[in-house]
């Protein structure tokens, strides 16, 4: 008895086709039930030869190609493939020769109708009972919806990214404008605010506006305030966060980070600034505590008035439910931020 299966042809003795099944089995109910399962899968299974022979072909290849079974079966597997990816075949066929399984490779074949379909292979070499690789099965799913979506999305994104980019260019030139009798630092200070939150959208928008890097935050907000000085340390551990907690966060570090440039630990040749977090559980929330510390740089005192960055921080972490402290010692600034990620 022979019976269409991922394997090819399958013999009706185990000692040819060994097949893991249940004890009680014996071989030629094993056969059946296993081309059973293969029958009813929803994914294409497909199994040829090492000279790219169809073997066999189930029905939900016959619905994803349209070929039915009798009309491919001892045809070339290159029927299925366009003319320009049939170097493809050659490689798939050189590593299941070296006994090598091919997982989740996505590519395009052909069907019956000329159509194309885009399709995630995973390729596994068929042996026989000595061990010898004599052939290969196909698994095959389409994922042309799934890679219709992604391309729907990934335009969305950067028609996101470009408004975004085109508005803080606009509420930059507008900022140029109104404050032009404004002494320069307040001006390049707000210009900086802006590309801080520009630089915080281009990390948001690769990631799809979806959770971001909490690591890679810190580093792209760090990155401005010490170049090529290693004067300025982070350590923490990776973890993803909302779009709206990155977006605050890197505000925060540039303002931060701002400060210690122009009066701070980084306005001298000496100083240093270490930043470090944590993130901790607590009843099921993720709490995030942010450390900034300064030392090395000028005298520091209490200032007699808070400035618009430390106001900044405080109402933007009390509005995410969280706090701010900052200590003002002669030997360096410190900041700790705690809040839900």
């Amino acid at each position: 008895m022979a019976v269409r299966a991922e394997g090819g042809i399958l013999p009706s003795g185990p000692k040819e086709y060994p097949l893991v099944m249940s004890a009680w089995m014996d071989p030629e109910e094993a056969a059946h039930h296993l081309a059973a399962i293969i029958e009813s899968s929803d994914d294409a299974i497909v199994s040829k030869t090492l000279d790219g022979v169809i073997q066999s072909w189930n029905r939900a290849a016959e619905r994803l190609f349209g070929y039915t079974a009798n009309e491919i079966i001892g045809k070339s597997i290159l029927t299925i493939i366009p003319p320009e990816r049939h170097g493809e075949e050659t490689e798939i066929i050189a590593r299941i020769r070296r006994g090598e399984r091919i997982e989740h490779y996505e590519t395009v074949r052909r069907r019956k109708d000329g159509s194309l379909i885009e399709l995630s292979l995973t390729v596994s070499p068929v042996r026989d009972r000595y061990g010898r690789v004599v052939g290969a099965s196909k698994i095959a799913r389409d994922i042309t919806e799934r890679r219709q979506a992604e391309r729907v999305k990934e335009h969305l994104v950067n028609e996101i990214r470009h408004r975004v980019k085109n508005t803080l260019g606009t509420v930059q030139a507008m900022a140029v404008q109104t404050f032009r009798k404004a002494p320069r630092e307040e001006r390049d200070m707000f210009i900086g605010r802006l590309h801080a939150l520009a630089d915080a959208h281009d990390v948001l928008t690769q990631r799809d506006w979806s959770s971001v890097s909490l690591r890679e935050m810190a580093r792209r907000a760090l990155k401005p305030f010490d170049a090529k000085q290693n004067r300025l340390s982070s350590d923490g551990p990776d973890a993803d966060i909302s779009p709206n907690r990155s977006l605050l966060l890197a505000m925060i570090l540039h303002e931060l980070g701002t400060n210690a440039v122009k009066y701070g630990a980084l306005s001298n040749a000496e100083g240093t600034v270490r930043v470090v977090w944590a993130v901790e559980h607590d009843k099921g929330v993720r709490r995030l505590t942010l450390v900034w510390h300064e030392e090395g740089g000028p005298a520091v005192s209490p200032p007699t008035h808070k400035g618009f960055g430390s106001r900044m921080i405080e109402h933007a972490i009390k509005g995410e439910q969280g706090v701010s402290e900052f200590r003002f010692d002669p030997k360096g600034l410190s900041c700790r931020i705690a809040m839900p990620i």
